[in-house]
């Protein structure tokens, strides 16, 4: 069609008013779709301004919109749809936008992306919109609701703000990423791709060179005429009114309040005037007129509540009232939004900026923002107007329905216009602080609202504007976030809503909160560089150099105060728990969002806050003054931080080409990293465009780069100067290099400065045409330059940080520290090569703390996982964790080992491993169970048949383990088979029988291999130790499951016939024989033959070799005749062979017990005692298939038989005959009762001087009876089980156990006797038989528990673990039984302790000695440790072993100490409740045995002594009069006077003294020193316990064992290499001296030993401390002191309180000497007695011993004076505690509890408590002594 058809065309087309258009002229053309197209089609080709003069008179005409093709309207420019749409009437623009929204590929409002890619979007989905226009369109509510509570909204499209033109943003078109069309779209095709390719290049040419519209062509526009004319009319109908005269409160006038539509059209022509850039044509006046006007439309609707419930009213009524509201509020928003996009346009007059007007606006959007729109969103917001209970923010929200209106959510994306026009207007005009406060906390509410996603978009960019502009405000904007912190949202689905244009690494999006986006933007917006107009004053000029580089310079070290400042306070909330609210899992979240921006381009700031955050964290967790919650907060978070420092510089290695291919792409200079600035500054600009905020991160970029190259200088001329002052001359070399450093510096200053100048639109003029470089590239530039700052070098300081505090007493950042270094491991295992990093986790690895040696086994698996040619390094340090006390320690090694077994078939240790694993099967039910699962998967699933070489590695791997396993019992393997085939006995599918089967069938194989290989193989020995591990383990299987074994059995059966002619042969008969015993019973009818050859070879072998085979081979022999053959006359001939030629013997011993005869046949004597007794114990020959009729009683026969020959004189005979015996008695049990057998058991067991040999045959014949009545109980309890149902209970009788119950009463004493025995094997059998007597509850257990006490003490481990193991059983089940009987339990382990003594000269200790020192007893302790009462009761009966009276010897008393001394105490309160008994006891004990010393004396020397010795006189009348109460001995305050100074200066001389006085009879002397020894030791012990803990003499002294047991419940922390080693208790033992000859020199060694006891309980008591809380100067002196005179090493750290004490003024030691002491005592009682003196006003708090009340102390606060004393109030509190008002319930209600006291109760005044409400050091003290004199004086 030409240019004249088209004029004609347009010539023609007539508009009648009433009806269709009509054409008139030649060319008649019908307005048929064909034309209507046509019309559309070469109207938006050639004219579109035309057009859109056209279409605002067609569009009146709804019979035309009604059928103009969509696919036309979609070819549109979005600007010419938004033209089209606004001449429409209102109906007609609701029809537009429900098409509009009814299509799925709608970008989300807010969300923008280029235009090419919404032209993209528009052609690849074209086809599905038609698809589903029509359902779609029925559903556009649900679709939209769904949309936007889902957050699709904002996901489907870059979430990213991109810069908006207010107004449009209605209608901008939605992005295609939409996750519902994934689903429909169709693949382009070739011919479309290359369409839009041109499309592409067409537009960037349009872009490019299209002439823009003249101001006044613009002005012609109808849209402006229409504009203008609506404003006159708006005028003209308001011309006579006057605005002044109404106030904010008055009623607006009708006439002021314009209509529906005409404001719904102001708006959108406004916003269409104001893109067009020629709003300031309008006059002024006019505009600031209608600016009035529309004021008072925004205040119709500013304070209307849209949420309602009227109950009177019915629904339509509400809904009526609703629509009404929402009407109003709606014409309101169009208000807004008309005065803000006049407000916004371009060059206004200043007189548009009403204050009014804005202040209104803000009013406006704040109030329906909080009122209508959050509680439409977010249920939180929401207020139940029926008042329902209130729900917590997460059940609300969970509980929400996300069904929204129509005109909620039209209302939505009004105001989100409003707050982002608002942002607009913060940078045209400056506003007031009050307004800029609205506007700045109308900002930052949306983040902690769910739900709104574009208005939180709009937001940032609001706040951003702010922050940037208003720098008094930014402190208040980030107090303002932090208040709100705690209400973000918490659910994952609303969480992260801000898209990166990043992906991970599985090409998902990544995303962050939107308050870490601000947070971002706001640190990036702080920075302000230059402005670049140019300045005209010369002299400015000359400065603006200097004065643009300190401003660029401030301005980023602004933005890094500003990061500084919000992390330390964010971090400084994430401590304890503050109330509910819990700020770690929002830190976690901040931090996870930082790591996914850092080194992106559009976010420079997250870098800086990382560097700043490692140093912060540093800082924190270093600093052991911090609280304990943050200290491990800060760890966590900076292992997370350096796991993924370490990640980049592993990844940023492979970098190295990309930024080559970087560089050659880009064209520039030398400098190479000047190049990359510039190419990313490129891109920054060239994006700038989609999205406005990258302005702030490109200023960001230069003022940090700036910044760094000033750093950069000043180091170096700094470097420079160093050196010239260092050397004094310098090389060359080194200026020039300084020099360059210089020069680059500069250059890259003035390139800086450069850009600065060059404005950003001419610099994206100026790179329209070059080549900019992509996202990914950008990243990889930025990630290139990042790693030369600081924050990418850190990673070596945060790890040497990290390693430092493994040293640390705090158990949880030692553990989380080791969690900190796993985390870096995993990222790169080569880390562990660093010496640091080996040592750190060697030292854990032994770590006292569980939690800390399971992260270091941890840290190490994944070390050992990831590099498995390391594993051998590390192995034997993870292998012996697996014996760790700690449970999860040996869990997390079992998961370790069970990985290198699966990913390392090949690993050489891989058996070793298994045995370590499955020694573990009877371990705690979590190992259990654990190690269950590890072998079901690595050997019990069944293996495909094609995979062989996995079998054979199966069945060499099992077998291994088997033949590994052979001197240790093979227990393991049968529980574990029997666990697995347990687990699975009701399960369908039976994974671990069919592996079974298969292993079972392989392995028989296996043997018919070896046994081949063994006739022609050089290396006989490997496989026939190959053959016996699978025959042994064969047996194994049978023994569990001989069914598995039955089609085998033929196979078997000629091993028995095997040559032997070493170990390995008779093994293989040996399991042959015990194979075929389990499996023959079970075929079905096997031949004559197969059976009749089973029993002649079994006879050849009892006849033919020893013990071991003739055993099993008898047994099995059992098992075939007694249950297949019944071939009893075969048995009865062999019987009867040997018993003849025993009897034989016998009658030739008779005759001549010396007959060489004798000497000859003992082989044949002892064969035949053995065999006799098998034959016996499987066949009973008194039935009479095997004697006929016969009267004869066989079994008595046999028994007077062996009996006689149990008194052989020869040992070996009499061995064999109990051995018989003991075969005979499995058989017949009631023989054990006959008198003749008691006597025999009896008296091997109870006497010392039998032999070894026959005790232990003895215990073995016991044990094996029991174990035999073991399995005849469990197999009758399975026959049971399969015909309970049937049987009757009452005919059931349990003779069986009633025989073995008496059986064990007659023998139990003797057995339990044998613990004592010096010879542990005999120890080892007793043990065995009281394990299973007790198993099979065959006694009551209490009477063995002292027994297995003293067994837990055994050096060896087994036995140890099994005695120990016992006990646990009887706690179980009879709880209270092991405290009862535990002091018993001690001494009989010390009895056990002497008897195995190997040299009596040393005393017997109570540790064991290896590097551990455990205390002997430590299992029992641990056992009685759980419970308070019984614990305490323990440690107290101990105690009182050592008491005076107790007469305790000395031995036992070094026994007992050294156990108290190094049991696993774990909590304060153990050792100090120990230490403040040995105080209690020192004091009462101790003076006795000084005072009944003194007494002994002889009275008329004592005369005659010298005067220095006068002070124990005064001493003894001191200590005569001391109570001995408890109350008063539990803090003793004994004034006791130190010997004077003259007198020590001569300790000879008052040696002599006492000599002099010593009496006659020297048995008080020795008395004396055998009880000193006790009081010694306790004192030793409180010194050793006192070092151990780390404790304070204030501490040890403030303790009450009446407290609560949470304020000692606090895990101790023990020093290292403190051990307990009390020298003058050992010297006494050791010279013997209590059974020595008293020579003189004894006597003078106990009077020296009297005389440092003396002093030594003059030293006990510690000073009373300062009030301040300073160290008395004689502290350190006194525990010298104690410490030299009880002969220990010195205490280096009895001073080190634990980590966590109290510090708040206590003293850490104490002692002064005398002089000093006497004078401190003097001052106090003066002191006190004017204290007492004084007046007690009302008020006071004071100190009373009222004796109606036990509480000590007592404290109240006098309330008033009264005729006859006080009225006051009780405190309630503690010693060490703070004290707070008391109560008593009177009724219902707890009331103060006021009292009436007389002044003589008052013992205290004018207290002064501490700022916590406690007692001061000083009160506490004085308070002590006075209750202990007062309840002295009362008893």
């Amino acid at each position: 069609m030409t240019q004249n058809d088209l004029k004609e065309l347009e010539s023609n087309l007539v508009i009648h008013k009433g009806g269709r258009p009509k054409t008139t002229g030649t060319s008649s053309i019908k307005c048929s779709e064909k034309a209507r197209k046509l019309v559309f089609a070469v109207y938006v080709a050639r004219f579109p301004i035309g057009f859109m003069l056209l279409c605002s008179h067609l569009f009146f005409f709804s019979s035309l919109i009604g059928s103009i093709d969509q696919s036309v309207l979609k070819e549109l420019p979005p600007e010419l749809l938004a033209e089209i749409e606004s001449t429409m009437p209102l109906c007609e623009r609701v029809k537009m936008n429900k098409r509009k929204r009814s299509t799925v590929n709608e970008k989300p409002k807010y969300a923008e992306i280029s235009s090419d890619e919404d032209n993209d979007s528009e052609e690849a989905f074209e086809s599905s919109r038609k698809r589903h226009k029509k359902d779609r369109d029925e559903a556009w509510e649900y679709e939209e609701h769904d949309r936007r509570s889902s957050g699709d909204y904002r996901r489907s499209g870059y979430c990213h703000e991109g810069r908006r033109t207010s107004g449009s943003g209605r209608y901008r078109n939605r992005s295609p990423n939409d996750s519902e069309m994934d689903d429909y779209s169709p693949l382009p095709s070739l011919s479309e791709v290359a369409r839009k390719m041109k499309k592409k290049e067409k537009q960037k040419k349009r872009k490019a060179y299209e002439p823009k519209l003249t101001p006044e062509e613009m002005m012609d526009s109808s849209t402006f005429k229409r504009f203008a004319a609506s404003i006159e009319n708006i005028l003209e109908n308001l011309e006579d009114m006057d605005f002044t005269a109404f106030g904010d409160d008055d009623e607006i006038p009708q006439e002021l309040l314009l209509g529906k539509h005409q404001l719904s059209e102001l708006g959108s022509e406004s916003a269409k005037i104001k893109a067009m850039g020629i709003m300031d044509k309008l006059s002024t006046d006019k505009t600031v007129k209608v600016l009035n006007i529309l004021e008072k439309n925004i205040q119709d609707g500013s304070k209307l509540s849209t949420l309602f419930n009227h109950n009177n009213d019915t629904e339509d009524e509400e809904r009526l009232w609703r629509d009404l509201i929402m009407e109003r509020v709606t014409k309101s928003a169009d208000a807004c939004l008309t005065a803000i996009n006049i407000m916004t346009s371009p060059n206004m007059p200043k007189a548009v900026y009403i204050e009014d007007v804005i202040e209104r606006v803000i009013q406006y959007t704040k109030f329906h923002l909080q009122n209508t729109l959050y509680p439409q969103y977010d249920p939180v917001y929401r207020v139940d107007p029926h008042g329902g209970g209130v729900l917590s923010s997460k059940a609300k929200r969970a509980k929400c329905s996300t069904h929204r209106q129509r005109v909620i959510v039209m209302l939505y994306n009004k105001v989100c216009d409003i707050v982002s026009s608002l942002s607009e207007l913060l940078e045209i005009q400056l506003l007031t602080d009050t307004t800029i406060l609205q506007i700045s906390s109308m900002g930052i509410t949306p983040f902690f609202v769910e739900n709104v996603s574009e208005l939180q978009l709009c937001a940032i960019k609001l706040v951003t504007a702010v922050f940037s502009r208003y720098e008094k405000h930014r402190q208040l904007i980030l107090e303002e976030i932090f208040t709100s912190l705690a209400r973000l949202p918490t659910s994952k689905r609303s969480l992260r809503n801000f898209r990166l244009n990043s992906s991970d690494t599985d090409g998902e999006p990544m995303y962050i909160q939107m308050v870490t986006a601000l947070v971002l933007q706001l640190i990036q917006c702080v920075v302000h560089l230059p402005s670049t107009e140019k300045d005209s004053n010369a002299e400015e000029e000359s400065n603006k150099k200097v004065d643009q580089d300190v401003l660029m310079t401030n301005s980023y070290e602004t933005a890094m105060r500003t990061a500084q400042n919000f992390l330390s306070i964010f971090l400084k909330k994430c401590g304890s728990k503050q109330g509910e609210e819990d700020y770690r899992p929002l830190f976690e979240n901040f931090i996870q969002d930082l790591l996914s921006t850092v080194n992106k381009p559009e976010w420079p700031a997250a870098e800086l806050l990382l560097s700043l955050l490692g140093r912060l964290l540093v800082h924190q967790f270093s600093n052991k003054s911090t609280e304990m919650a943050l200290r491990v907060a800060s760890l966590d978070y900076l292992g997370t931080v350096a796991a993924r420092l370490r990640k980049d510089a592993v990844t940023s290695k492979m970098d190295q080409g990309s930024i080559a291919r970087i560089l050659k792409q880009v064209s520039g200079g030398e400098d190479e990293i000047q190049q990359l600035q510039k190419a990313l500054l490129d891109y920054l600009d060239e994006n700038t465009e989609t999205d406005a905020s990258l302005v702030f991160s490109r200023k960001f970029y230069i003022a940090q780069w700036f910044r760094d190259t000033t750093m950069e200088t000043e180091k170096a001329i700094k470097s420079q100067k160093d050196e010239d002052s260092s050397e004094g001359t310098h090389h060359a070399k080194d200026v020039e290099t300084t020099g360059q450093i210089m020069h680059r510096a500069e250059s890259r200053k003035t390139f800086l400065r450069s850009i600065i100048k060059t404005a950003p639109s001419q610099f994206s003029t100026l790179k329209m045409n070059s080549d900019t470089v992509d996202y990914e590239d950008a990243c990889l530039i930025v990630r290139y330059l990042a790693s030369m700052r600081p924050f990418a070098q850190s990673f070596d300081i945060y790890l040497t940080q990290i390693l430092r505090v493994l040293g640390e007493n705090a158990i949880a950042v030692r553990t989380k520290a080791m969690k900190c270094l796993s985390e870096v491991v995993a990222v790169d295992p080569s880390i562990l090569a660093r010496l640091d990093m080996q040592r750190g986790v060697h030292g854990r690895l032994m770590d006292n703390s569980t939690s800390v040696r399971e992260a270091a086994v941890e840290l190490l698996g994944r070390f050992v996982l990831c590099r498995p040619q390391l594993a051998e390094q590390y192995y034997d340090m993870l292998i012996e964790r697996i014996l760790d006390t700690g449970i999860s320690v040996r869990k997390r090694v079992i998961k370790i080992l069970r990985d290198i077994c699966i990913e390392q078939p090949t690993f050489p240790k891989i058996t070793e491993m298994c045995v370590k694993m499955i020694r573990r099967v009877n371990d705690e039910e979590g190992i259990k169970k654990l190690v269950n699962e590890t072998f079901q998967k690595l050997w019990f699933t069944p293996t495909p048949h094609h995979d062989k070489e996995a079998m054979t590695r199966k069945i060499l791997n099992i077998t291994d383990v088997v033949a590994a396993c052979r001197d240790t019992g093979y227990d393991w393997f049968e529980q574990l088979l029997q666990n697995l085939l347990k687990s699975e006995e009701d399960a369908s599918y039976k994974p671990v029988k069919k592996a079974c089967t298969q292993l079972v069938d392989n392995l028989v194989e296996h043997i018919l291999k070896y046994e081949e290989s063994l006739s022609d193989s050089d290396n006989k020995s490997v496989n026939s130790g190959r053959l016996v591990a699978c025959i042994t383990t064969l047996f194994l299987f049978s023994k569990i499951r001989p069914q598995l074994m039955v089609k085998h059995a033929m196979t078997m059966q000629p091993y028995l016939t095997t040559k032997c002619s070493t170990q390995n042969d008779f093994m293989v008969i040996c399991n042959v024989a015990k194979i075929l015993e389990l499996v023959v019973p079970l075929m079905e009818h096997p031949s004559e033959t197969f059976l009749a050859t089973i029993e002649e070879d079994l006879m050849k072998l009892i006849i033919k070799y020893g013990m071991t085979v003739v055993q099993h081979c008898v047994s099995c022999l059992g098992a075939v005749v007694n249950k297949v053959t019944q071939n009893y006359k075969f048995v009865w001939a062999c019987f009867n062979r040997y018993y003849g030629a025993l009897s034989k013997l016998k009658s030739q011993h008779q005759e001549d017990p010396n007959s060489t005869i004798l000497t000859a046949n003992k082989p044949a004597l002892l064969r035949s005692l053995f065999t006799v007794g098998a034959l016996c114990r499987h066949f009973d020959f008194d039935q009479e298939d095997f004697k006929g009729n016969s009267k004869v009683n066989i079994k008595d026969k046999v028994l007077e038989l062996l009996m006689y020959f149990t008194k052989h004189s020869d040992e070996e005979v009499q061995t064999k005959a109990i051995i018989g015996l003991g075969f005979a008695f499995i058989q017949h049990p009631s023989l054990m009762f006959e008198q003749e057998v008691k006597t025999l058991y009896n008296s091997i067991l109870s006497d010392k001087n039998c032999s070894v040999n026959l005790k232990i045959q003895v215990l073995k014949n016991l044990q094996t009876y029991l174990q035999e009545e073991d399995t005849r109980m469990q197999q009758a309890d399975r026959d049971w089980k399969k015909v309970a149902k049937q049987e009757d209970l009452k005919e059931m009788g349990d003779i069986s156990s009633g025989m073995s119950s008496s059986i064990m009463q007659l023998y139990l004493k003797q057995v339990l006797e044998a613990f004592f025995h010096t010879q542990s094997s005999v120890r080892h059998f007793a043990l065995n038989v009281i394990a299973l007597t007790l198993n099979q509850g065959l006694i009551h257990p209490v009477q063995c528990v002292p027994y297995l006490i003293a067994m837990g003490t055994d050096p060896e481990p087994s036995m140890r673990n099994k005695a120990d193991q016992q006990l646990v059983e009887i706690d179980k089940k009879y709880a209270g039984f092991i405290h009862m009987k535990a002091v018993a339990g001690m001494k009989m382990s010390y009895q056990v302790q002497q008897a195995i003594n190997t040299c009596p000269q040393d005393p017997v200790r109570g540790f064991r000695h290896d590097e551990s020192s455990n205390a002997l007893c430590s299992h029992l302790y641990s056992m009685i440790r759980g419970n308070r009462q019984h614990r305490r009761a323990f440690l107290i009966s101990l105690l009182n072993l050592f008491d005076d009276t107790a007469k305790t010897e000395v031995n036992m008393l070094l026994y007992i100490a050294d156990n108290l001394a190094c049991f696993p105490y774990q909590t304060q309160e153990e050792p100090l409740f120990i230490m403040h008994h040995i105080d209690i006891t020192l004091s009462v004990s101790g003076s006795n045995l000084l005072q009944s010393f003194k007494e002994s004396m002889v009275k008329d020397k004592k005369k005659e002594r010298k005067p220095s010795s006068d002070e124990e006189t005064e001493s003894d009348s001191n200590s005569g009069s001391e109570s001995k109460s408890e109350e008063e001995a539990s803090k003793p305050r004994r004034l006791r006077k130190r010997v004077n100074s003259d007198s020590d200066s001569d300790e000879e001389n008052d040696i002599n003294a006492v000599m002099k006085c010593l009496p006659e009879n020297s048995a008080p002397l020795i008395e004396f020193a055998n009880v000193s020894q006790g009081i010694l030791l306790l004192l030793m012990l409180k010194q050793h316990l006192k070092n151990l803990c780390g404790f304070s003499d204030s501490k040890i002294q403030k303790y009450s064992p009446s407290e609560s047991a949470k304020v000692y419940d606090k895990a101790i922390n023990r020093k290292t290499g403190v051990h307990f080693h009390p020298k003058q208790t050992l010297d006494f033992l050791r010279s013997d001296m209590a059974n020595s000859k008293i020579t003189e020199e004894v006597k003078r060694s106990i009077v020296k030993q009297y005389l440092d006891f003396k002093l030594l309980m003059e030293h006990l008591d510690p000073d009373e401390e300062e009030e301040d809380g300073e160290v008395s100067a004689s502290t350190n002196a006194r525990n010298k002191a104690i410490t030299s005179l009880l002969g220990g090493g010195s205490p280096k750290n009895n001073a080190a309180e634990t980590e966590d004490d109290e510090s708040d003024g206590e003293d850490r030691g104490g002692g002064t000497s005398g002089s000093l002491r006497r004078s401190k005592r003097n001052s106090d009682s003066t002191e006190l007695a004017a204290q007492m003196n004084e007046s007690v006003d009302v008020m006071d708090v004071i100190a009373i011993c009222c004796p109606k009340y036990k509480d000590r102390p007592q404290i109240a606060r006098v309330v008033q004076k009264t005729s006859n004393g006080f009225s006051v109030q009780w405190r309630a509190g503690s010693y060490s505690g703070s004290w707070t008002e008391a109560k008593r319930r009177d009724g219902r209600k707890l009331v103060p509890w006021v009292d009436t006291i007389k002044e003589s109760d008052i013992i205290y005044k004018k207290i002064a408590l501490t700022s916590a409400n406690k007692l001061t050091n000083k009160v506490v003290q004085n308070l002590r002594s006075l209750y202990a004199a007062k309840d002295g004086t009362s008893s």
